[in-house]
C-alpha cells in the first residue's frame, strides 16, 4: 500500500512547492502590471524624491559624473539600494523600466531574506511562510498606501528594512553555530545599514541587541554575561556607520534631529491622520496589526517572567521583542522630534514586521499536519485579491510601453533644433522633466529667490548662466520660481511658450542669469 501512494504523495508535494513559488511571483507580476498601466501606486515611484537613484546612476554611468559631485539624500541608501539599482540599470533600457525592475529585485531580495530568517528560526516550512508574507505584501502594496507601496520603491527606507531582516537572520545563525564569519557579517550589515540610513540604528541595531538580551536572560544558562556583552557588539559598527557618514560622504546633507516635547501634540495629530487613512483603506490590515501587537506584548511579558511564550521557540519569541523595541523607538523619536513631519515611510518596520512574523508564528501554533495547507490557502486568497484588482486595472487602462508625459514632450518640441540644454526649474519639476525628456536637458534646482537648491542633485548641474527656465504652477514655499523675478533680472525672454500648466522662458545660450 505505501508503494502505491508514494508517487501521488510526491506529486502532491511537488505541486505544493511549485504553487508556493508561483504565487508570490504572480503577486509581483501583478504589481508590475499595475505600474505599467498607470495605477495610482506609480505616482509615488515617479516623483522628484523617488527619482534620486535613477538620476544619480544615469549621471554616474552615462553622464560622466562623480559621486563626490552629488548632494545625496540625507539617507544615502548605499545598501542594498545601490547594488540593486545597479543591476536594474544594466537590465532595463530606461528609467521607466529600471524603476519597476528595481522593485521586482527588491521583492526577490525580501523573499530571500524572509526565507533565511524563517530557516534560522527553525521554521518547518520556511518557504511557505515567506511566500505568504510576500503575497500579502503585494496585496497591501496594490492599495497604493504607504508604507506598503514602498515595497517597490528605491531610496525610501524599505531597503533598510530588508537589511534588518538579513541582520536578524545572520545573528540567529551565529547564535546557533558560533561561526565567527557570521558575527563578522552581522557587524558588516550593521555598519552598512546605519551608514546608509541613520534610522537603522534605532530600528534594527538597538532592537537586535535588546531582543538578543531578552532571549539570553530568559534562558537558565551559564556564561550569560559574556553572551550579553556579545549581543551588544553590533551597536559598535552601527555607531561607526552613523558617525562615519560625514567622513565618507563628500557633501553631507543629513538632518540635524532635535527632540522637542513641545511638538508632541502636532506629531501625534499627524500620526493619527496616517492611522485614519490606513483604517479607511485597509481596516482588516490595521485590525490584524493590533492583534499582532497585543500578542507580541503578551509574549514579551511571559519572556520577562521566564515563562513559556505560548509554545513559541525562544528565538521566535525574541523577534517579537525586536519588533516591539523597534516600534517603540520609532514612535518615541517621531513624536518628540521637531525637525521633520511625521511620515508613514518612517514606520516601515513597525507596520511590516507583523506581515513576516505572523506566518512564522502560525507555523508553530497550528497543527503541524495542517499548517502548510492553511498557509497555502491564505496565500491563494491573497493572490486572488491582488489578481482581481490587477485585472480591473488592466481592463480599464492599457499597458504603457513608454512613459513620455505630454508636458515633457512639449518641452522637447520647444527645444528641438535650438541647441539649448541647460535650464532652471523648481525642485519638484527638475528631476521628473530631466529624467523623462528625450532631448538630453539638464535642469538645475533653484528656489523662489533664485538661489541654488543643493538638495539631492549634482553640483555640476549649477552654472553661472542658463539657456531657459521652466516655470510651473504654484508649489509650496520656497520652491516656486516666479517668472517676474527672472524677467526683472534678465529682461523679457526671446520666446515664451506654454506647455500645459508650464511656461518655458527661452533666452538663448547662456543668456539667462539667476544672480
Amino acid at each position: 500500500m505505501p508503494i502505491r501512494t508514494a508517487a501521488p504523495l510526491s506529486l502532491s508535494l511537488s505541486f505544493s512547492m511549485l504553487l508556493t513559488l508561483l504565487l508570490p511571483a504572480f503577486a509581483i507580476a501583478c504589481l508590475a502590471v499595475c505600474y505599467l498601466s498607470g495605477h495610482p501606486l506609480r505616482a509615488g515611484l515617479l516623483n522628484a524624491d523617488a527619482l534620486y537613484l535613477p538620476t544619480l546612476f544615469d549621471d554616474l554611468l552615462a553622464g560622466g559624473g562623480r559621486l563626490a559631485d552629488w548632494y545625496l539624500t540625507p539617507a544615502p541608501y548605499f545598501f542594498p539600494d545601490y547594488p540593486l539599482y545597479l543591476a536594474a540599470w544594466w537590465l532595463a533600457p530606461s528609467s521607466y523600466y529600471q524603476i519597476i525592475v528595481f522593485g521586482i529585485l527588491q521583492c526577490a531580495l525580501l523573499l530571500g531574506a524572509v526565507a533565511l530568517l524563517a530557516r534560522a528560526l527553525g521554521n518547518p516550512a520556511p518557504l511557505a511562510g515567506a511566500a505568504l508574507s510576500l503575497t500579502l505584501f503585494g496585496w497591501l502594496a496594490a492599495s497604493g498606501r504607504e508604507p506598503f507601496v514602498l515595497l517597490l520603491s528605491n531610496a525610501y527606507h524599505f531597503g533598510g528594512f530588508v537589511n534588518a531582516l538579513l541582520l536578524a537572520a545572520a545573528w540567529l545563525r551565529f547564535e546557533a553555530t558560533g561561526a565567527r564569519a557570521l558575527l563578522g557579517l552581522v557587524w558588516l550589515l550593521a555598519f552598512l545599514g546605519t551608514l546608509s540610513d541613520s534610522l537603522f540604528l534605532l530600528q534594527a541595531a538597538l532592537p537586535l541587541a535588546c531582543a538578543a538580551s531578552a532571549r539570553i536572560l530568559a534562558e537558565p544558562i551559564q556564561a550569560a554575561g559574556r553572551r550579553l556583552l556579545l549581543a551588544w557588539t553590533p551597536l559598535a559598527p552601527a555607531l561607526l556607520g552613523h558617525f562615519g557618514y560625514s567622513v565618507l560622504v563628500a557633501r553631507p546633507t543629513r538632518y540635524d534631529i532635535h527632540l522637542d516635547p513641545g511638538h508632541f501634540g502636532a506629531n501625534l495629530h499627524d500620526l493619527a491622520a496616517i492611522g485614519l487613512d490606513l483604517w479607511k483603506a485597509l481596516p482588516l490590515a490595521l485590525l490584524g496589526w493590533t492583534f499582532c501587537f497585543a500578542f507580541a506584548l503578551a509574549c514579551a511579558a511571559r519572556l520577562a517572567r521566564r515563562r513559556d511564550p505560548f509554545g513559541l521557540p525562544p528565538a521566535l519569541a525574541s523577534l517579537t521583542v525586536f519588533w516591539l523595541v523597534s516600534t517603540a523607538d520609532t514612535l518615541a523619536v517621531s513624536l518628540l522630534q521637531g525637525t521633520l513631519p511625521v511620515a508613514a515611510r518612517y514606520f516601515i518596520p513597525a507596520a511590516c514586521l507583523p506581515i513576516l512574523l505572523a506566518p512564522m508564528v502560525a507555523m508553530h501554533l497550528l497543527p503541524k499536519h495542517r499548517a502548510p495547507a492553511l498557509l497555502l490557502a491564505a496565500t491563494c486568497a491573497c493572490a486572488l485579491g491582488i489578481g482581481t484588482a490587477t485585472a480591473r486595472q488592466w481592463l480599464a487602462h492599457p499597458l504603457e510601453a513608454a512613459y513620455y508625459p505630454a508636458d515633457s514632450a512639449c518641452l522637447d518640441r520647444v527645444l528641438a533644433g535650438t541647441g539649448l540644454r541647460h535650464g532652471v526649474a523648481q525642485y519638484w519639476d527638475a528631476k521628473p522633466f530631466q529624467r523623462f525628456s528625450r532631448s538630453g536637458i539638464v535642469l538645475a534646482q533653484h528656489i523662489a529667490s533664485l538661489e541654488e537648491l543643493p538638495w539631492i542633485t549634482s553640483q555640476r548641474y549649477f552654472r553661472p548662466a542658463y539657456d531657459f527656465a521652466l516655470v510651473g504652477p504654484d508649489a509650496p514655499p520656497p520652491h516656486h520660481i516666479p517668472a517676474a523675478r527672472l524677467e526683472a533680472l534678465n529682461g523679457p525672454p526671446a520666446a515664451r511658450v506654454r506647455c500645459g500648466e508650464y511656461t518655458v522662458l527661452l533666452y538663448g545660450r547662456d543668456a539667462m542669469r539667476v544672480h
